[in-house]
């Protein structure tokens, strides 16, 4: 087996080249999806801006205050976390899809079926194994946090075992990074192999992740400061100021070119990123398969 962090940290660049038109295709989808999003939550969104804005200089807010801010974040959430882990599903398949089965590239290598719901499914588990063990690590760290306001000599004991409980996380995330392109690849939900393939790499692989997560944020930036002139001669979300239960057509109408040039910008840089992020860890599960690649 031979895998190099490098070469594959490298893929999303390779990839974009080799694919311009699917990754358009995953700008396109995210503009779908936030604009959707938006249809379901962006009245919620502006009551939200409208409320926070009331409340700006008066000190500590009362609970009485804070309820219908609250209400409004419950009802975006509740929108935007099962249409949020589907779309993931759809487009953490698509870039896996692109690397491992390259001639597969039909409609821009998006589906909606059996590859998807498999990856679904595995997320879902990782995601429940991550949810399990950052809640018992915490509440754990949070009991002792409660004895050292008792015993302060405690307080050191809560700092090695957060820091302790942070190393975890990150080696359980690295652990389990190959399961999506492992789902994909071998078509069936792939969680306790692609966990054991990573041991031998975790350190390449760990590399590999930090350094396709530094690319990702600085595409980000350099974005961000292009799209910057254009966000400021439309303005920003403070457009949606006193727009509180206002419809989204009514939002549409107050702030569209502000929303059209957020959707746009948002999408291609949330396409460039998760390309970036993503396909590593399909050419990373290639080459620790032995398997050749394109």
């Amino acid at each position: 087996m031979t895998f190099s962090a490098t070469d594959c940290a490298f893929e999303g660049f390779r990839l974009t080249r080799r694919a311009p038109l699917a990754v358009l295709a995953w700008a396109l989808a995210y503009a779908v999806f936030f604009g959707l999003l938006f249809l379901l939550v962006g009245p919620h969104f502006a009551t939200v801006m409208s409320l926070i804005s009331q409340l700006e200089g008066q000190g500590e807010p009362s609970m009485e205050a804070m309820t219908p801010i609250m209400q409004a974040y419950g009802a975006i959430i509740a929108w935007a976390m099962p249409l949020g882990v589907l779309f993931s599903a759809v487009i953490s398949t698509g870039i896996a899809r692109s690397v491992i089965r390259p001639e597969d590239g039909q409609f821009g290598y998006l589906r909606l079926g059996m590859d998807e719901a498999r990856v679904l499914g595995a997320s879902l588990i990782v995601a429940l194994i991550m949810f399990v063990v950052s809640v018992v690590g915490f509440g754990v760290v949070s009991m002792i946090a409660a004895a050292a306001v008792a015993a302060p000599a405690l307080w050191l004991a809560v700092v090695l075992l957060s820091l302790a409980l942070l190393a975890l996380m990150v080696w359980l995330s690295v652990r389990l990074s190959l399961v999506t392109p492992a789902t994909v690849a071998e078509r069936r939900i792939v969680v306790k192999e692609a966990f054991a393939m990573t041991r031998p790499v975790f350190w390449p692989l760990l590399g590999m992740a930090v350094i396709a997560w530094i690319m990702a944020m600085l595409v980000g930036l350099l974005g961000s400061a292009v799209a910057a002139p254009l966000t400021l001669m439309v303005g920003g979300a403070e457009r949606l100021v006193g727009l509180e239960g206002a419809g989204a057509a009514q939002l549409l109408q107050a702030a569209g070119p502000m929303l059209a040039v957020s959707l746009v910008v948002n999408a291609v840089l949330s396409a460039a990123q998760i390309v970036i992020m993503y396909a590593p860890l399909s050419a990373a599960y290639q080459q620790i398969k032995g398997a050749t690649r394109v």
